[in-house]
């Protein structure tokens, strides 16, 4: 069973949803067109609490300046995902920024970022979350989007960010979660199909082919 019909099967209270800008709904045309918004509508209307904050990482490493990224996911999902007892379902949508950022590969790289993410699946799952969970792979972005960016933020490979994909699949099996396929089905669209003008967030379509690809979600 897909995990949008899982879902309706459950009873469950709401959504949850952490993540980075992209989460927040940078660049869909409206509110309602962003992806959460979008798969809520698909679920039932639930409910939804964004826990993304734009520009974040996900691991907890140390950047080039020696300290680590501001507001990153390792450091606060506890109490954004576990603040109290709850019914709601979790789509974690992370790894996007942690690609990105190219400026200190000893310490933000895909072994960190697939350390902190395994510990933050592990809370979820020990807190009895596993079964409303889905994790998706960072969003694709378009070969010309690897020049675009702050300090630290550009430069990145095909190679390099798709290992990050890998990673979130990776987990995904290990832990026997629904996995959506973000990144692959981006891709699929052609390369730079889905994305807005600043070449970083998706379009309106670029977000319900998020939406879609959680919705469709499956355990690999």
């Amino acid at each position: 069973m897909r995990f949008g019909e899982h879902l309706k099967s459950l009873g469950i209270s709401g959504i949850r949803v952490f993540g980075d800008s992209i989460t927040a709904g940078f660049n869909a045309s409206r509110p309602n067109r962003a992806w959460p918004a979008l798969f809520a509508a698909e679920v039932g209307s639930l409910p939804i609490r964004n826990c993304a904050i734009p520009g974040t990482v996900l691991q907890g490493a140390r950047l080039a300046d020696g300290k680590a990224r501001p507001d990153n996911g390792i450091g606060r999902f506890e109490y954004a995902l576990l603040d109290a007892r709850h019914r709601d379902a979790i789509l974690i949508l992370y790894g996007y920024n942690d690609a990105r950022y190219t400026a200190a590969p000893d310490t933000m790289n895909v072994q960190n970022f697939t350390r902190d993410y395994a510990w933050m699946l592990e809370e979820l799952i020990r807190a009895g979350h596993g079964d409303r969970l889905a994790i998706g792979s960072p969003p694709y972005i378009p070969d010309a989007g690897f020049a675009v960016g702050s300090a630290g933020f550009t430069g990145q490979t095909r190679i390099g960010f798709g290992s990050y994909a890998e990673a979130v699949l990776m987990l995904a099996r290990r832990f026997s979660l629904f996995y959506a396929p973000v990144y692959e089905t981006m891709k699929a669209y052609g390369d730079g199909a889905l994305a807005s003008a600043d070449l970083v967030h998706p379009s309106d379509a670029g977000h319900r082919a998020i939406s879609g690809a959680f919705i469709g979600a499956d355990r690999p």
